[in-house]
């Protein structure tokens, strides 16, 4: 890459004119904005200093010096800065010329102006093949981290007409695969991931195949390095490489002041939950790992602060505090907060040490054995529906096990380096990651369904909520399993058995094992409340809160919630647990959430499984929807309990929002074959269930069927 100006103490090129002075790179504050950017390293053409003094010289002498300085080449024009293009703005008034001859003529008339500038700057600039603005930051989505480019290919500077698409596809929105070629002189629109991989390109796909990827990539990773704002930055592209011809900061993507995340349960909350499950994990986690966290740390600005909220019938949780765990040295934090308060350069490692945490990993695998065996007895003496008051008790010996389990599953799932994958399979990795009862059930549908049934109703449910019915209430759930392949059914029965099972995969085991219990010993209580009149259906108790249903248990009357609210709290959950709910709220507006149900266009991913596939798709929020997948549908999903797994045999293609490729859902794809594009990270917003997509691979472009 060319460097746009001199570097300081190298000898600069002799000119004709004494008024012309090259710009040497400059990095101290006082220094010309240009002089800055060179020293910081980016593309910006060479420039040159031109004082009024130049007036002295007839126009030849002044075009045979601009020509000289500029290397008697044509293929170039010039530009001329004219100070703010308003006042107090950081813009450039940019006047763009043709010609030596054109920029002697502006030179001198701006020097003969009445408030003529002592001085002026002008750069050369290469021929221009294509320009437009390269943003750092998603100018409208700030819950996505993505570059985005506009630009503009120049006429007469194409090239051949691009290849259909290898599958036939037609890309959702515009189309990826432009079958008549470019069409340059029109807009273009590019969109990258972080990692500088293709998230999206419009019709005109003269950007990424003209230019490439890789360049705007490289130019947003400097431009990110070098500004703590986000930069809207003018390019200019010569045939060769691209040049900055100015860059600015976005004022419209201020840092927001607080921010909501439904992605940061790092593998706690997967779907929308009821009223009565917040207010009790809610609580756990609050009481036993934030707060004696931020004792801990010094957090005095959080300490009143509620960590989890419950919104749109899921659970967000309060990206401040994973903000100051990133600031205490946790990289894996910075998935929980929005991209504005990403750092400029990579998360600093994992320096992190909370007290004991050299024996934490063998001190938590010990405590999760006593809390087993402790569950264990619980679930065995259950009181009759008559003692009213050992029920109690017993909910508040169940209530103390989750908040011991709350505070080993936070310091496991926020804390903890996220453990070395050292597995040479995927099937091993996938096996390290289950729990027991999850393990079993994959390994039992090689043998059939009806050694599933057995088997899942002691691994628990669907996810850990209580009120969701468990497997031996509901076999019926089990029906789609039969119409697995009997390829896919034999690899299963041969999972392997872990050396040691990880400690995060054992905590879920256990809190299900808990949403059990709670649920056994719930129902009984709605029983008693139910005959009271309190309660309409035993159902009823799972959309009370906490503090409802104390007041509820009281003997003496006391305030309730009414037939009408309860109502209307199932309908809100079902409709919410069906529809899904934004990734993120920011500044109290919802971002990631098509509730409108129409399709979008969707953003690429990375193709981890090699293998085309076309089919229906199915967008998968939480385990309701499980009952309804159909052998051979795209399964679209965001967060993926590892009780799911089963369901997901039947895919005939998955589309994953997380990038990690060593999630559950992933490696059980790569394990069995079943295609697998992640990194997706709008899909669930974008795609809707019925929709016909294809798949196609290596791109992990997402398209609809070509006609």
């Amino acid at each position: 890459m060319t460097h746009a100006t001199v570097p300081p103490g190298t000898e600069q090129p002799k000119i004709a004119s004494p008024w012309i002075e090259r710009l040497a790179a400059d990095a101290r504050p006082e220094a010309e904005r240009l002089q800055r950017w060179a020293a910081m390293g980016l593309p910006v053409p060479p420039s040159w200093r031109v004082r009024r003094e130049v007036l002295a010289e007839d126009t030849q002498a002044v075009t045979a010096a601009l020509a000289q300085v500029a290397g008697n080449t044509a293929a170039r024009y010039w530009v001329l800065q004219q100070g703010p293009a308003t006042p107090g703005s950081q813009r450039e008034s940019l006047l763009n010329l043709d010609s030596d001859l054109a920029l002697s003529g502006a030179l001198q008339q701006v020097f003969r102006r009445a408030n003529a500038p002592d001085s002026v700057i002008i750069q050369s600039m290469p021929a221009r093949h294509a320009a437009g603005v390269l943003f750092t930051r998603h100018p409208v989505r700030p819950d996505l981290e993505h570059v985005v480019i506009e630009g503009v290919l120049e006429q007469g500077h194409g090239e051949p007409d691009a290849a259909p698409d290898e599958q036939g596809g037609e890309c959702h929105g515009d189309r990826h695969g432009d079958r008549h070629g470019d069409r340059h002189g029109e807009p273009a629109r590019l969109i990258l991931h972080r990692d500088g991989a293709v998230a999206w390109s419009s019709e005109n796909r003269s950007l990424v195949e003209r230019i490439g990827a890789d360049a705007f990539a490289t130019l947003a990773g400097q431009l990110r390095k070098q500004f703590e704002r986000p930069q809207a930055c003018e390019w200019i592209f010569d045939g060769q490489q691209l040049w900055v011809v100015q860059t600015l900061p976005v004022g419209s993507l201020p840092r927001p002041t607080e921010a909501w995340s439904r992605r940061a349960g790092f593998g706690l909350w997967h779907e929308a939950v009821s009223p009565l499950w917040y207010t009790l994990a809610g609580r756990w986690l609050k009481t036993a790992f934030w707060r004696p966290l931020g004792d801990q740390l010094g957090w005095q600005e959080l300490a009143n602060v509620e960590p989890y909220r419950r919104q749109h019938s899921h659970i967000y949780s309060n990206s401040q505090f994973f903000l100051r765990l990133l600031e205490a040295g946790v990289p894996q934090a910075q998935a929980a907060i929005p991209p504005a308060w990403h750092p400029q350069t990579s998360p600093p490692p994992q320096r992190y040490v909370r007290k004991r945490d050299g024996l934490q990993p063998w001190l938590a695998g010990r405590r999760l054995r006593k809390l087993e065996r402790e569950l264990a007895r619980q679930a065995e003496q259950l009181p009759d529906l008559g003692d009213t008051d050992g029920l109690w008790r017993a909910l508040m010996r169940l209530d103390s096990i989750g908040e011991r389990l709350a505070a080993l599953e936070g310091w496991l799932c926020y804390v903890r380096p996220p453990p070395v994958i050292s597995a040479t399979t995927p099937e091993l990795a996938l096996a390290n990651a289950l729990p027991a009862g999850h393990r079993a059930a994959l390994r039992a549908l090689g043998a059939g369904t009806e050694a599933v049934a057995g088997v899942l109703p002691a691994a628990g449910a669907l996810g850990a909520d209580p009120m969701l019915a468990r497997f031996g209430e509901l076999p019926s759930e089990l029906g789609r399993l039969r119409d697995m392949t009997p390829q896919r059914a034999a690899l299963l029965g041969t999972l392997p058995e872990p050396k040691a099972s990880d400690a995060a995969a054992v905590a879920t085991g256990l809190r299900e094992q808990l949403g059990t219990a709670l649920r056994q010993l719930l129902q009984r209580m709605a029983e008693v409340l139910v005959a009271r009149g309190r309660l309409v259906r035993t159902e009823d108790v799972f959309f009370v809160y906490f503090d409802e249903l104390w007041q509820l248990w009281q003997p003496q009357e006391s305030t309730r919630p009414g037939a009408d609210t309860v109502a209307q709290r199932k309908m809100r959950l079902l409709n919410d647990a069906w529809h899904g709910a934004p990734d993120w709220i920011i500044d109290q507006i919802a971002y990631g959430a098509r509730l409108d149900q129409q399709q979008r266009p969707v953003l690429n991913g990375s193709a981890i499984v090699p293998a085309p596939a076309q089919g229906t798709a199915r967008v998968i929020h939480g385990s309701w929807a499980l009952a309804h997948i159909e052998q051979g549908d795209i399964l679209v999903l965001d967060q993926c309990d590892t009780a799911w797994l089963p369901w997901l045999c039947l895919a005939g293609g998955l589309v994953l929002a997380g990038h990690a490729a060593e999630q559950p859902a992933a490696l059980l794809a790569q394990w069995l074959g079943i295609p697998c594009i992640i990194g997706v990270d709008d899909a669930m917003h974008c795609i809707t269930t019925g929709s016909t997509l294809v798949l196609n691979q290596p791109a992990g472009s997402i398209c609809r069927p070509a006609g």
